[in-house]
């Protein structure tokens, strides 16, 4: 009985003293209220991610571009240590027809990714992915041209996965692109949207994209430093990216820290792509 007793003592207790509190609070000076209320607020209120989604629209409306990207690494791929960049430019025109063209130190690490075992054999100073609407071609530069038609419809699978375009559309889509509006610039003469996107919300936004390519690319990561996306004031589409990114990229087989640089140098400027003559008679593979 006496249990009971304490028991229900210090419950009657307990309320006196929330109600004691209430009236002190109820009682207390505006400026007291208003700052308690506030901290009330800051711990009751999850908070939200960094930055906002950043209003653009996608490439998929230009009809055509040209367009750089590069791609600076250190880490391993193949699990051998690589150090250096990869550079692609991509021609793509409203005739179904592009081209692709990857240069840099890091070209003979990845050869043999594309176009299968032949395609290793040789040490290209360039390589040239042609899609045209008679199907793809491979031109491997060297002492002179070798042009291979690759019968694997996933030959250049890995450097078109690194085509300027792809890699732009993946880093910027709406459900991933975060941050916050530094300001209006010029940009190679014309004026841009300088957005910074926020690391930490991109890769959270990424690892739960609805996008296949963007979710894998975000599960891959370990970190995403902050990057910089400038926007066509009118077009509202991107123009350049540049971020930087740890963990592992799946087209090189690359795993360590990576740098990406993309850049718009032409926009609807329907630029034509014709098949070299080396491609008149391809190796078929």
């Amino acid at each position: 009985m006496k249990t009971v007793n304490k028991v229900l003592a210090t419950g009657i207790a307990m309320v006196l003293i929330a109600s004691v509190t209430l009236l002190a609070l109820s009682s207390a000076s505006p400026a007291l209220s208003a700052r308690l209320n506030g901290l009330w607020a800051l711990v009751s209120t999850p908070t939200p991610p960094p930055g906002d989604p950043i209003p653009l629209k996608t490439i998929d409306g230009l009809t055509s571009l040209n367009a750089t990207v590069n791609i600076q690494v250190n880490g391993l791929i193949n699990g051998k240590r690589a150090q250096g960049d990869l550079n692609a430019a991509l021609t793509a025109n409203d005739q179904n027809q592009s081209k692709i063209s990857v240069t840099g130190p890091l070209l003979g690490d990845i050869v043999a990714q594309v176009g299968g075992s032949l395609v290793s054999l040789f040490t290209p100073s360039q390589v040239d992915i042609y899609k045209v609407p008679e199907g793809t071609y491979i031109v491997l530069n060297g002492f002179f041209p070798v042009c291979v038609k690759p019968q694997a419809a996933n030959a250049s699978a890995a450097l078109d996965e690194m085509s300027p375009k792809n890699i732009l559309k993946m880093l910027t889509s709406s459900d991933v692109a975060r941050g916050k509006l530094v300001g209006e610039e010029k940009l190679n003469g014309k004026t841009v949207k300088h957005y910074v996107i926020d690391g930490d919300a991109f890769l959270a936004a990424a690892k739960k994209s609805k996008d296949t390519k963007t979710k894998a690319f975000g599960d891959a990561l370990w970190a995403a430093e902050d990057a910089d996306l400038y926007v066509d004031a009118q077009g509202g589409y991107p123009v350049a990216f540049n971020g930087c990114y740890s963990g592992t990229y799946a087209p090189l087989k690359f795993e360590g820290d990576f740098c990406v640089d993309i850049e718009l140098t032409g926009v609807n400027t329907n630029t034509p792509v014709k098949l070299p003559a080396s491609c008149n008679n391809p190796i078929s593979k």
